[in-house]
């Protein structure tokens, strides 16, 4: 009985001294000391996200002690309670500011701001409270939320390769690998067509440059093609100022009056068209121009028989 007593005395004891354990490691990673003679001191903030128990306090960048109570007054202030290490001595004006402990998490850790002031603050005292105002802390502010949105995204991202993965089976891949294969055919027909360009680029040259003799040729007659212009214009504007009007209605009247004359001659009633017409008259006329004919013939052949001549004055015989 006394050998089953001292077993349940072994086991109450280890059980006693596991919970010790426990709760003093708990106290300690929680920034408590038990046994610690680390100096206590407390701060008021409108804002501690980011700031968790156990979080360092730094003074110049170097740890010097941890936070161990964070508590909601009735007022809505935050009261948050740290422990300092003892050899730490905290003089009258210190400030207790918030300040980024990590960019990514966006946790929050308290800086010391310490004067020169001789007067101490004995352990126990109230340091005031400054929120944070760097550009650093504000980021981790931002940041820390976007964190969360790229996990999102990067699950999102896993699920839908997971989904093109199953989309794409063996007949995609195929149809896709022949896809590739008539990309690659068509760029090598578009390299070949770009070598026979660059194979006619010497007529290609050819041409721009009779086209720039031509452009040249035409800008030297520049003078020449100016001046026909100007002959031209000065030709209408003759055209223009002559008397056209007037010579078209004189034309006009000459042509009337032709007219009026050859009707007159194709009318038998009168004397010109009575001589054109008539058969009798022309007989007549060609006999009369016979014997016009005949005498002139024998005047020339016997003049004397015609004209009288007299020397002295009297008449020759006949």
């Amino acid at each position: 009985m006394a050998l089953k007593m001292k077993n349940e005395v072994k086991i109450g004891i280890l059980v006693a001294a596991t919970i010790t354990i426990f709760i003093l490691g708990f106290n300690f990673l929680r920034g408590r000391g038990v046994f610690s003679s680390d100096k206590s001191y407390y701060t008021y903030y409108d804002n501690v996200q980011g700031l968790q128990e156990a979080a360092v306090v730094q003074l110049k960048g170097y740890a010097v002690g941890k936070v161990s109570k964070i508590e909601l007054q009735p007022d809505r202030k935050i009261k948050v309670t740290f422990q300092l290490n003892k050899e730490i001595k905290v003089p009258k004006g210190t400030v207790a500011q918030l300040a980024a402990g990590d960019l990514i998490s966006g946790t929050k850790l308290i800086s010391l701001q310490m004067t020169n002031d001789p007067a101490l603050l004995p352990p126990g005292s109230f340091i005031q409270g400054k929120a944070s105002q760097g550009i650093l802390d504000n980021l981790g502010d931002q940041v820390s939320p976007l964190v969360g949105v790229v996990q999102h995204t990067v699950v999102t991202l896993d699920t839908l390769l997971n989904t093109v993965n199953n989309i794409i089976n063996d007949d995609t891949r195929k149809h896709l690998n022949s896809s590739f294969a008539s990309l690659e055919v068509t760029l090598q027909q578009l390299s070949g067509l770009a070598s026979q360009l660059n194979a006619q680029s010497g007529n290609l040259a050819g041409v721009i440059s009779n086209a720039n003799s031509i452009t040249g040729n035409l800008a030297s007659s520049n003078a020449k093609i100016s001046n026909t212009l100007n002959n031209l214009e000065t030709f209408s504007t003759s055209l223009n100022n002559a008397p056209i009007q007037q010579t078209v209605e004189e034309l006009q009247r000459t042509a009337a009056a032709l007219q009026g004359i050859v009707a007159k001659i194709n009318d038998n009633n009168g004397s010109l068209g009575m001589m054109l017409s008539d058969k009798k008259l022309y007989n007549n006329l060609t006999s009369t121009l016979g014997s016009l004919d005949v005498l002139l013939t024998d005047l020339k052949a016997h003049p004397a028989k015609y004209i009288n001549v007299s020397v002295f004055g009297r008449k020759a015989k006949d």
